[in-house]
């Protein structure tokens, strides 16, 4: 069996989006406070409009009110029947949308918890990857010698370098007496001993002319 509830949404107005239901065979908005739909702002009259139950609906009908009462934008002097989506303005204030829902009493509502999922059929089995051969062992390394390495002895090492000394000395040796022979024979050949002041110097050894 079905059901219907109505209500009205306020679409502008002080309190925009608010449902207010119809519970009432008859139901008076206005801005008193004693009114089944209060909507106190100036622009209602105190009893400005009236809702009545017919027909399996509602009707609308203006209480003489001073800025007027419109369905979709058209003023109303009478009683007129709403249908489900209808704007009733009241004034230039508010605007109040006519909602119907229907609801089926007989109707079965499976929660969520009965629902049983779909089976789905068994993943076959994945095999697992194949490994990489295993690298060979790298060659084993010959063992580090760990002996001790004879040390030289220092006389070994110093004799190069006394020879060495010892070939500069006789060298500088050889050239100082071929130095010393090559002057004396210069010397006796332009018979320089009797030439000052070599004459005093060897006149013990050599007698000039």
């Amino acid at each position: 069996m079905a059901t219907q509830s109505f209500q009205l949404v306020m679409d502008v107005g002080p309190t925009p989006g608010k449902a207010i239901p119809l519970n009432k065979p008859e139901l008076v908005i206005g801005r008193e406070s004693g009114c089944d739909i209060v909507i106190n702002i100036a622009e209602v009259s105190r009893r400005h409009a009236r809702l009545r139950s017919e027909a399996g609906g509602y009707i609308v009908e203006d209480l003489g009110s001073t800025n007027g009462t419109f369905v979709n934008g058209q003023r109303i002097s009478g009683p007129v029947a709403l249908r489900p989506g209808d704007r009733i303005q009241l004034g230039d204030a508010v605007t109040l949308a006519y909602q119907v829902e229907q609801y089926d009493m007989n109707a079965t509502v499976v929660s969520p918890a009965g629902r049983q999922p779909a089976t789905q059929p068994p993943r076959p089995p994945v095999a697992p990857p194949a490994q990489p051969p295993a690298a060979p062992p790298p060659p084993p390394q010959p063992p580090a010698y760990v002996g001790s390495v004879p040390a030289s002895p220092p006389a070994a090492a110093a004799r190069p370098q006394s020879r060495t000394w010892l070939w500069a000395t006789l060298g500088c040796l050889g050239v100082l007496v071929c130095v010393v022979i090559i002057g004396a024979v210069a010397f006796d050949a332009m018979n320089l001993y009797c030439v000052p002041p070599f004459d005093s110097l060897f006149s013990f050894l050599y007698t000039c002319p």
